[in-house]
Protein backbone atom coordinates (compact mmCIF):
# COMPACT_ATOMS: atom_id res chain seq x y z
CA UNK A 1 0.00 0.00 0.00
CA UNK A 2 1.11 3.65 -0.35
CA UNK A 3 2.78 5.34 2.76
CA UNK A 4 2.59 9.06 2.36
CA UNK A 5 5.55 11.19 3.40
CA UNK A 6 5.32 12.72 6.50
CA UNK A 7 6.63 16.58 6.38
CA UNK A 8 10.22 17.31 8.11
CA UNK A 9 10.65 16.22 11.64
CA UNK A 10 12.60 18.39 13.49
CA UNK A 11 15.37 17.44 15.65
CA UNK A 12 18.02 15.00 15.90
CA UNK A 13 16.50 11.40 15.65
CA UNK A 14 19.09 9.81 18.13
CA UNK A 15 16.81 8.71 20.06
CA UNK A 16 15.16 6.63 17.37
CA UNK A 17 18.47 5.20 15.83
CA UNK A 18 19.09 3.58 19.37
CA UNK A 19 15.79 1.27 18.70
CA UNK A 20 15.66 0.96 14.77
CA UNK A 21 18.17 -1.38 13.41
CA UNK A 22 17.28 0.43 9.82
CA UNK A 23 18.35 3.56 10.75
CA UNK A 24 21.83 2.55 12.34
CA UNK A 25 23.45 3.62 9.41
CA UNK A 26 22.03 6.79 9.44
CA UNK A 27 24.26 9.86 10.61
CA UNK A 28 21.74 10.83 13.50
CA UNK A 29 20.04 13.45 11.34
CA UNK A 30 16.53 12.41 9.74
CA UNK A 31 17.53 11.58 5.80
CA UNK A 32 14.11 10.77 3.99
CA UNK A 33 14.38 7.20 5.83
CA UNK A 34 10.87 7.80 8.12
CA UNK A 35 7.55 7.71 6.52
CA UNK A 36 3.76 8.35 7.96
CA UNK A 37 0.23 6.96 7.82
CA UNK A 38 -1.27 3.49 7.61
CA UNK A 39 0.96 0.63 8.74
CA UNK A 40 0.56 -2.80 7.23
CA UNK A 41 -2.10 -5.29 8.80
CA UNK A 42 0.37 -7.09 10.49
CA UNK A 43 0.37 -6.85 14.09
CA UNK A 44 3.31 -5.10 15.96
CA UNK A 45 5.64 -7.47 18.22
CA UNK A 46 4.31 -7.99 22.40
CA UNK A 47 1.15 -5.54 22.45
CA UNK A 48 0.41 -7.21 25.49
CA UNK A 49 2.66 -4.88 27.85
CA UNK A 50 0.77 -2.13 26.71
CA UNK A 51 -2.18 -3.53 27.96
CA UNK A 52 -0.44 -4.52 31.55
CA UNK A 53 0.73 -0.65 31.65
CA UNK A 54 -2.03 1.11 31.18
CA UNK A 55 -4.37 -1.29 33.85
CA UNK A 56 -1.57 -0.39 36.33
CA UNK A 57 -1.09 3.33 35.96
CA UNK A 58 -4.70 4.55 34.17
CA UNK A 59 -6.94 1.90 35.38
CA UNK A 60 -10.31 4.05 34.64
CA UNK A 61 -9.04 3.92 30.72
CA UNK A 62 -7.11 0.16 30.64
CA UNK A 63 -10.36 -1.01 28.88
CA UNK A 64 -9.10 1.26 26.30
CA UNK A 65 -5.45 0.13 25.69
CA UNK A 66 -6.84 -3.62 26.15
CA UNK A 67 -8.87 -3.33 23.46
CA UNK A 68 -5.91 -1.81 21.15
CA UNK A 69 -4.00 -4.54 21.60
CA UNK A 70 -5.92 -6.91 20.53
CA UNK A 71 -7.77 -5.18 17.91
CA UNK A 72 -4.15 -5.03 16.14
CA UNK A 73 -4.38 -8.72 15.51
CA UNK A 74 -6.09 -9.57 12.36
CA UNK A 75 -7.85 -12.54 14.13
CA UNK A 76 -9.77 -10.27 16.65
CA UNK A 77 -9.94 -7.52 14.13
CA UNK A 78 -13.40 -6.73 13.07
CA UNK A 79 -12.99 -4.46 10.14
CA UNK A 80 -10.48 -1.76 9.13
CA UNK A 81 -10.76 1.03 6.62
CA UNK A 82 -8.95 3.81 5.79
CA UNK A 83 -9.46 7.24 6.50
CA UNK A 84 -6.91 9.56 4.89
CA UNK A 85 -3.91 9.50 7.15
CA UNK A 86 -6.19 7.44 9.65
CA UNK A 87 -7.26 3.76 9.94
CA UNK A 88 -10.03 2.54 12.31
CA UNK A 89 -10.41 -0.98 13.89
CA UNK A 90 -13.23 -2.36 15.88
CA UNK A 91 -13.50 -5.05 18.77
CA UNK A 92 -16.07 -7.22 19.13
CA UNK A 93 -16.72 -7.78 22.86
CA UNK A 94 -14.93 -11.42 23.92
CA UNK A 95 -13.02 -12.50 27.38
CA UNK A 96 -11.48 -9.63 29.33
CA UNK A 97 -12.13 -7.25 25.99
CA UNK A 98 -15.75 -5.03 26.20
CA UNK A 99 -15.62 -4.02 22.50
CA UNK A 100 -15.26 -0.27 20.59
CA UNK A 101 -13.28 1.23 18.11
CA UNK A 102 -10.20 2.90 17.60
CA UNK A 103 -9.03 5.66 14.63
CA UNK A 104 -4.78 5.02 14.84
CA UNK A 105 -1.70 6.29 12.85
CA UNK A 106 1.63 5.08 12.76
CA UNK A 107 5.34 6.14 12.13
CA UNK A 108 7.20 4.18 10.50
CA UNK A 109 10.77 3.44 8.98
CA UNK A 110 10.77 2.98 5.00
CA UNK A 111 13.30 0.01 5.15
CA UNK A 112 11.93 -2.69 7.09
CA UNK A 113 8.29 -1.01 8.26
CA UNK A 114 9.52 -0.96 11.89
CA UNK A 115 7.25 1.02 13.99
CA UNK A 116 8.45 3.89 16.03
CA UNK A 117 5.49 5.87 17.12
CA UNK A 118 1.90 5.48 17.26
CA UNK A 119 -0.88 7.66 17.74
CA UNK A 120 -4.47 6.28 18.73
CA UNK A 121 -7.67 7.67 19.60
CA UNK A 122 -10.83 5.79 20.47
CA UNK A 123 -13.77 4.64 22.15
CA UNK A 124 -14.57 1.93 24.69
CA UNK A 125 -18.50 0.51 23.82
CA UNK A 126 -20.66 2.29 25.96
CA UNK A 127 -18.39 5.48 26.80
CA UNK A 128 -18.72 8.74 25.54
CA UNK A 129 -15.72 10.23 26.04
CA UNK A 130 -12.50 9.10 24.18
CA UNK A 131 -9.05 7.94 24.95
CA UNK A 132 -5.78 8.97 23.54
CA UNK A 133 -3.02 6.50 23.59
CA UNK A 134 0.54 6.73 22.18
CA UNK A 135 3.66 4.91 22.17
CA UNK A 136 7.00 6.02 21.62
CA UNK A 137 10.34 4.83 21.19
CA UNK A 138 12.67 3.49 24.08
CA UNK A 139 15.72 6.17 24.53
CA UNK A 140 13.65 9.06 25.45
CA UNK A 141 14.04 11.75 28.04
CA UNK A 142 11.35 11.03 30.76
CA UNK A 143 11.09 13.74 32.77
CA UNK A 144 9.65 16.39 29.91
CA UNK A 145 6.79 14.50 29.16
CA UNK A 146 5.21 14.40 25.71
CA UNK A 147 3.59 17.61 24.27
CA UNK A 148 0.55 16.83 21.79
CA UNK A 149 -0.15 20.63 19.74
CA UNK A 150 -2.74 21.05 16.92
CA UNK A 151 -1.42 23.47 14.36
CA UNK A 152 -0.53 26.97 15.95
CA UNK A 153 -2.69 25.59 19.36
CA UNK A 154 -1.69 25.69 22.89
CA UNK A 155 0.43 22.91 23.63
CA UNK A 156 -0.94 19.76 26.12
CA UNK A 157 1.62 17.78 28.31
CA UNK A 158 1.52 13.95 28.72
CA UNK A 159 3.33 12.19 31.47
CA UNK A 160 5.35 9.37 29.86
CA UNK A 161 4.63 6.91 32.71
CA UNK A 162 6.38 4.00 31.97
CA UNK A 163 8.42 2.21 29.55
CA UNK A 164 8.32 -1.66 28.24
CA UNK A 165 11.04 -3.37 26.26
CA UNK A 166 9.01 -2.48 23.17
CA UNK A 167 8.25 1.41 23.89
CA UNK A 168 7.21 4.26 26.10
CA UNK A 169 3.51 4.75 27.00
CA UNK A 170 1.50 8.17 27.57
CA UNK A 171 -2.33 8.58 27.55
CA UNK A 172 -4.83 10.78 28.35
CA UNK A 173 -8.86 10.78 28.39
CA UNK A 174 -9.76 14.20 25.54
CA UNK A 175 -11.00 17.06 27.29
CA UNK A 176 -13.49 18.37 24.77
CA UNK A 177 -11.19 21.70 23.42
CA UNK A 178 -8.20 19.50 22.58
CA UNK A 179 -10.71 16.81 20.20
CA UNK A 180 -12.59 19.88 18.82
CA UNK A 181 -8.65 20.98 17.42
CA UNK A 182 -8.00 17.28 16.34
CA UNK A 183 -11.08 16.98 14.32
CA UNK A 184 -10.73 20.73 12.44
CA UNK A 185 -6.86 20.98 12.84
CA UNK A 186 -4.69 20.08 9.79
CA UNK A 187 -1.90 18.52 11.64
CA UNK A 188 -1.02 17.48 15.37
CA UNK A 189 2.40 17.65 16.55
CA UNK A 190 4.09 14.65 18.70
CA UNK A 191 6.85 16.40 20.76
CA UNK A 192 9.28 14.73 22.96
CA UNK A 193 12.92 14.93 24.04
CA UNK A 194 15.91 12.36 23.35
CA UNK A 195 18.39 11.23 25.53
CA UNK A 196 20.27 14.64 24.93
CA UNK A 197 17.12 16.59 25.95
CA UNK A 198 16.96 17.89 22.46
CA UNK A 199 13.76 18.03 21.09
CA UNK A 200 11.93 16.36 18.35
CA UNK A 201 8.36 17.12 17.18
CA UNK A 202 6.89 14.56 14.73
CA UNK A 203 4.04 15.98 12.65
CA UNK A 204 1.29 13.57 11.80
CA UNK A 205 -1.30 15.01 9.56
CA UNK A 206 -4.98 15.30 10.43
CA UNK A 207 -6.27 14.47 6.99
CA UNK A 208 -9.46 12.13 7.28
CA UNK A 209 -8.87 12.26 11.16
CA UNK A 210 -12.68 13.73 11.56
CA UNK A 211 -14.64 11.68 9.55
CA UNK A 212 -13.13 8.62 10.74
CA UNK A 213 -13.72 9.72 13.98
CA UNK A 214 -16.99 9.88 13.22
CA UNK A 215 -17.52 6.80 11.69
CA UNK A 216 -16.38 4.97 14.81
CA UNK A 217 -18.12 6.68 17.14
CA UNK A 218 -21.14 4.95 15.71
CA UNK A 219 -19.40 1.66 15.54
CA UNK A 220 -18.82 1.88 18.99
CA UNK A 221 -22.38 3.43 20.02
CA UNK A 222 -20.67 6.66 21.42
Amino acid sequence: MTISMCTPIRGSLRGFVRVCRAAEKHDGHHHGGIECGQSSLQPPQRQVPLAMFFARYFPRIARAALLLSAALTPAAAQDHEKFGAWTTRCETAHEQVEGGCFIFQDLVLREGGQRVLQFAVGFVAGSTRPVALLSLPLGISLPPGVTLRVDAGERTTLMVERCEPNGCRAGLKLKAALLQELQTGAQVSVSFHDAERKVIEVPLSLAGFAAGLATLKGRSGS
